[in-house]
Parts: structure tokens; sequence; C-alpha cells
């Protein structure tokens, strides 16, 4: 009998079979969409709960997700935010009513826009959405456990109070764009003038229709971007995956969001 093939779809290189499968999550995702899209106006809510889904397979347990407003404890308030992802290890929402939460800025890591249709208007308005929300989490109050050595003393854990002013993750899906460009090619320079037309940011954009996705290099003024006119949804999968690995999450100061007592 000859012997079965143990070799998988990724040939001789196992190491990809991740990002294979990675990749049946996406297609498998484009055809949700294009099978439980028949009404124009569902779009939005449907693409909503299909990224919503993947999001909550592929990513570390310790993220959950959700729908809501990110408040901070220096009194900054965002829009109505469509995706939010959030820490679910070190912390938890802290308000939760009829689907939709209340999220210190502490434990979000990332926000996603979700739109039926990307026009210039509602590119400005989900630009406007994002640096709102990234106002809220430019500064999150922790409590971090730190090793203190004094001379002469041994060393000691302490949690020691410790303010982080890195913003969560922001990205845009739009189920298609109207009036951004014919190609990929327009659609990145017209994406391009407007990041740089009053320095906003979005780490991600991507349009399911045309399975486009187009990334912001970090910390280059004028802005550059990244991607491609094809895998628009494993792109945006494997960015929010690759992302969470550098972005830190502690412990939140609950102090921080007690109202501060009287002077004598």
């Amino acid at each position: 009998m000859a012997k079965q093939s143990t070799k998988s779809k990724s040939g001789s290189n196992p190491h990809l079979s991740y990002m294979s499968a990675l990749q049946d999550i996406a297609d498998q995702s484009q055809r949700e969409l294009a099978r439980l899209l028949p009404h124009y106006g569902e779009r939005g809510r449907i693409a909503e709960e299909i990224i919503k889904s993947v999001l909550a397979r592929t990513l570390p347990k310790r993220f959950s997700i959700g729908t809501g407003v990110v408040i901070s404890a220096h009194g900054e308030v965002s829009r109505q935010t469509d995706i939010v992802v959030y820490d679910n290890f070190y912390n938890s929402p802290l308000l939760s009513e009829f689907g939709s939460c209340l999220f210190p800025a502490e434990i979000v890591f990332a926000t996603i826009e979700v739109k039926s249709v990307l026009t210039k208007r509602e590119l400005q308005t989900s630009m406007d959405a994002i640096m709102q929300t990234r106002k809220v989490g430019s500064k999150r109050k922790y409590i971090i456990p730190t090793t203190v050595i004094e001379p002469g003393k041994p060393p000691s854990l302490r949690m020691l109070r410790h303010t982080d002013t890195t913003p969560p993750r922001n990205y845009i899906v739009a189920f298609t764009q109207k009036g951004l460009g014919p190609t990929y090619q327009h659609f990145c320079e017209k994406l391009r003038a407007r990041l740089d037309e009053d320095n906003s940011h979005v780490h991600g954009v991507c349009v399911l229709k045309e399975n486009w996705f187009a990334g912001r290099r970090a910390y280059r003024t004028p802005a550059e971007l990244f991607g491609a006119d094809t895998n628009g949804l494993l792109t945006l999968y494997s960015h929010i995956l690759k992302a969470q690995q550098n972005y830190a999450v502690h412990a939140m100061d609950l102090d921080a969001y007690l109202p501060s007592e009287p002077s004598a």
C-alpha cells in the first residue's frame, strides 16, 4: 500500500500553514459577505458582525470584542465606536447596557469604524472619530509591578503608577467606496492627501468589495502607506494580530477614575 502523504497544502513550508489558515478565514469572510448582503442598508451591520466573529476566533483570548464609547480618567469621551478590541484579562468594561459598553481607555487595544460606503464625507467623519479616540487614549493610567532597588536594601516589588501616552490602534473597514478613485493607486493618493491635510492618523483602511487594504507606516510624515489591491481582509486580520504583540496593556489605575478629595 502506498504511504499517504502528510504534507500540508503549504507544501514543503509547513510554517506557512498558519497564514494559509488565516487566508481561508479571510476567504470565508468574503463569501459570507457576498451571500448575506442582499440589502444595501444592511451591509455595514453585517460586515461588522462578520469581522467581530473573525476577530473573536483569531485574537488571543485575553482580548474581547465589543461596541460602545471609550472614556478616560482626564474627562475625554469618544464617539460611539462600532468595534472595540479590549483587554479582558487584567480589566473589564465599566458598564454594559443593551450590548453597548463604557470602555476605559486603559483597556482598549484597537477600534474599528465600519462603513457601508466609504465616501469623502464618511472618510472625514471616521477620521474625526478616530482622532477623538486617540485624544481619549493619550493618557492611560496604569498600576504596574516594578522592581525597586535602593542602596543597602534587597530588591523589592512595588506597585507604581504609570501613564502611557500611546493611543489605541485605529482602523476603518468599508463594504465599498465611492468617489475615492477607480483604482487602488488613486485610492491611496486620496487617503494619503487626507492624512496629510491635518496630520490625522489611521493604522489601516480596508475596502471589502475591492479587496483593498492600505495601512500607514508609523512615524512617517508626510504619510507613507503600505498594502495592496488583493487580500484586503487577510492583511487587516494579520496586521491586527501582529500589532497586539507590541502594545502594552496593564491593570488600570482605578483610583484615577475616582473623584479627587477636596482640599482642606
